[in-house]
């Protein structure tokens, strides 16, 4: 992730002051800088331990410092041999083997050097999107007693403060950008009691507080119209809005500019500004920072729009700009080659080809047209490939066909369970207590319904690490899946159901106290809810954050719904029964299925969210839909999950029935 953005910031325009944005000085100094940190990322993933462990990486960590040593060639006089002496010490270190950590100390040493001697401000851009959740906190503790509760510059201190605090809410302030906010709240605000914050609080939170205080001059009523129509007119709009890198350092008025350019035709004052607003707010994690997708496509169009200026360099006649441009096109494609690779190594090698072939038709010496243009139509459809590999093509009938099946899985069960602790008191004679289970009943579905509630909290303000949380979740759904199927094999036969209920019941029908059998149906039921929120939670978290994959899965909930509700009818109008057998072998093997799916996908986000590796095998097809993929670390799991099935089968099949027949 870290090298995905510091890759996005090395290809987008100069965003700081006046003084970089207009000097060549500046930007070549802020390339060099960046190009050094990317080149210590790749050392790092090249030597462990003072090992070499991916040739490849070390060499693309050589050729990077060896530009980056072009670069300070061309800084001024006063500046390029402090900066060369920083590199010299850097490529020493490298060539001894010297941890990452220690060089990325000397390279941080070089961009603060650089951005010393040449009076640059050289603003790092946030390394994550925006967390408004952690900002709204934040605000609270550091800034609404001056600025106020809703940013108006009314808060309980303000009153006694000369000059006043600023209101947020000012119109005027839409030629600020929340790159402006950062500046002043890193270093204050002279003249002003508006003390600088880089000391108190991270990076992180200083990048959220500036996005939250420039959105303080939108209402929500905008931002929801917004998005309405920017996904309606120009939903590509979404890719560049969805990185608030890209965004960080345009004020509402540049937004406003390019947002008219991209939607086109007459457009009234009030819709533009609602398109702003959502603009404004979607690079955070809570809108579309997060959103892994949006991401790479970004990533993919950046690396196109590099390919695209090496072409048109090529045919001006400057072969250097072009060879260099295209080599930045493919440093860009890096970001995002491990996530490309873990899905599908032959489209990572597509475009690695590709790339390949682009550079030797540009350093052939004499310019072919025809083989250039063929080159770059090459390194167009291996792009398109790799987008396609990462986008996936999602099953909508398939999200329907999961849904329903926890809906009725999990239904089926608590009607089962409800219905055979209702029979045993009726045969035990104690019919008057059936309102007891009721009870239990209602307070587990109020439980399920908070323990929902909780949980989409927890992953609102976990917006900043969502791959990694939907990882973790659809692994934690794949083992509970895994032990719901195995307990419903286990219980196939109708003696082992029944001494499973009298089991639970026994004791509790002994107490006259009416919380016991309560307590009894409420865990029953409360299970299979609980259960029913982590399975939806995976579902979610496998699913294209889009609003058809949406539709599929409450489809899925509704028909499940209409479904149990008819079943329930059946069974208490006409005292028709389940038979067992049939429901608890096929809900297994689907319970299973899925669980298998999870674990795939479970694994595939963690390596997206580089907590896990990725070691490509190529024998290995990739089927998304099955949570297919073609590393060793996702058929290691499902391998093992093959494994744990075929010991639970010969246990609740082989081994326990010989054991029950011996004693």
């Amino acid at each position: 992730m870290i090298l995905i953005c510091l890759l996005l910031i090395l290809i987008l325009p100069p965003v700081p002051g006046p003084a970089m944005a207009q000097s060549g000085t500046g930007e070549r100094a802020r390339r060099l800088a960046d190009i050094t940190a990317i080149a210590i990322d790749e050392y790092a993933l090249g030597v462990v331990g003072g090992r070499v462990v991916s040739p490849a990486e070390l060499e693309e960590a050589e050729l990077f410092l060896t530009e980056a040593v072009e670069l300070a060639g061309e800084l001024p006089a006063e500046v390029g041999p402090a900066v060369r002496a920083g590199l010299e010490k850097i490529i020493a270190g490298v060539a001894a083997r010297r941890p990452a950590e220690e060089l990325r100390a000397l390279a941080q040493g070089l961009r603060e050097e650089l951005a010393r001697a040449l009076g640059l401000a050289l603003d790092p851009l946030p390394r994550e999107a925006p967390v408004l959740s952690l900002a709204e906190q934040r605000y609270r503790e550091q800034c609404s007693s001056c600025h106020g509760p809703l940013g108006d510059g009314r808060g309980p201190l303000a009153s006694g403060l000369e000059p006043p605090p600023a209101d947020f809410t000012d119109p005027a302030l839409r030629d600020a950008s929340p790159l402006d906010f950062f500046r002043k709240i890193n270093v204050g605000v002279a003249g002003t009691a508006m003390p600088g914050f880089s000391q108190l609080l991270s990076e992180e939170e200083r990048w959220a507080l500036a996005l939250y205080a420039s959105n303080f001059r939108f209402s929500d009523r905008e931002r929801a119209a917004g998005e309405a129509l920017l996904r309606e007119r120009c939903p590509d709009c979404l890719v560049s809005l969805s990185g608030f890198a890209q965004t960080a350092a345009m004020s509402d008025d540049s937004l406003a500019a390019w947002l008219r350019s991209q939607l086109g035709g007459e457009l009234p004052d009030s819709l533009l500004r609602a398109a702003v607003a959502y603009a404004r707010t979607a690079g955070a994690a809570e809108f579309l920072g997060a959103d892994a997708r949006l991401a790479a496509r970004r990533v993919i169009e950046a690396a196109r729009a590099k390919v695209a200026a090496a072409v048109d360099q090529a045919r001006e006649g400057d072969a250097a700009s072009a060879e260099r441009t295209a080599l930045d096109a493919y440093l860009v494609f890096e970001g995002i080659e491990a996530r490309v690779r873990a899905r599908s190594a032959s489209a990572a090698a597509a475009v690695e080809r590709a790339f390949a072939d682009l550079r030797a038709v540009l350093g052939a010496g004499r310019l072919d047209p025809g083989a250039l243009d063929r080159a770059a139509a090459g390194v167009d459809t291996a792009l398109d490939r790799a987008a396609g590999v990462l986008a996936g093509q999602e099953s909508l009938p398939l999200l329907f066909g999961q849904s329903l099946v926890i809906i009725l899985r999990e239904g089926l069960e608590a009607i089962l369970i409800i219905g055979a602790l209702v029979a045993y008191l009726v045969r035990a004679g104690a019919e008057e207590r059936k309102r007891e289970i009721g009870y239990g009943v209602l307070a587990a579905v109020g439980a399920s319904l908070l323990t929902a509630g909780a949980y989409a909290l927890w992953f609102a303000r976990s917006a900043a690490s969502r791959e990694a949380l939907e990882g973790v979740t659809m692994l934690a759904a794949a083992v509970v899946l895994f032990w719901v199927s195995y307990w419903l094999v286990s219980k196939i036969e109708l003696r082992k159901w029944q001494a499973f209920v009298a089991s639970k019941m026994g004791e509790a029908l002994s107490s006259r106290r009416a919380l016991a059998l309560a307590a009894v149906a409420f865990l029953a039921v409360y299970r299979e809810g609980f259960e029913t929120v982590l399975f939806y939670a995976a579902l979610f978290a496998s699913s294209e954050a889009g609003r058809a994959s949406a539709v599929a899965i409450f489809a899925g909930i509704a028909v499940g719904g209409a479904i149990l509700a008819g079943v329930y009818f059946v069974m208490q109008r006409y005292g028709r029964r389940i038979p067992l057998r049939p429901f608890f072998a096929t809900t297994s093997a689907l319970l299973y299925l899925m669980a298998f799916s999870f674990v795939g996908q479970g694994i595939a986000e963690l390596q997206e969210a580089g907590y896990l590796p990725a070691t490509p095998l190529s024998w290995i097809p990739a089927v998304p839909a099955l949570g297919i993929f073609p590393t060793l670390q996702t058929f290691a799991f499902q391998a093992a999950m093959l494994a744990a099935l075929g010991v639970a089968l010969g246990w609740v099949f082989w081994i326990e029935p010989r054991r029950v027949k011996a004693s």
